[in-house]
């Protein structure tokens, strides 16, 4: 898909000081957060849409990127 071979992509991201698994997360917190600050989207359907297949990994993971739940962060987006 990236038009390189996978160590090639490997290398060039090693280059910028990233992984492929650390951009896979920046790319499932980002959606995460899209759907919980502008949809009504159950937590639930949030971590499947976002690649989770364990709700609870997902909030596992988003409160590591976010400092907070999922829950926590879709009501304090809401408040300002």
């Amino acid at each position: 898909m990236a038009g390189v071979s996978t160590r090639t992509l490997q290398r060039k991201l090693a280059h910028l000081g990233l992984t492929y698994s650390d951009i896979l997360k920046m790319a499932r917190y980002e959606n995460a957060s899209r759907l919980l600050r502008d949809t009504d989207c159950r937590i639930i359907d949030v971590a499947f849409s976002s690649g989770y297949t364990d709700p609870a990994h997902f909030s596992r993971a988003f409160r590591r990127m976010a400092g907070a739940t999922p829950r926590q962060f879709r009501e304090q987006s809401r408040l300002g």
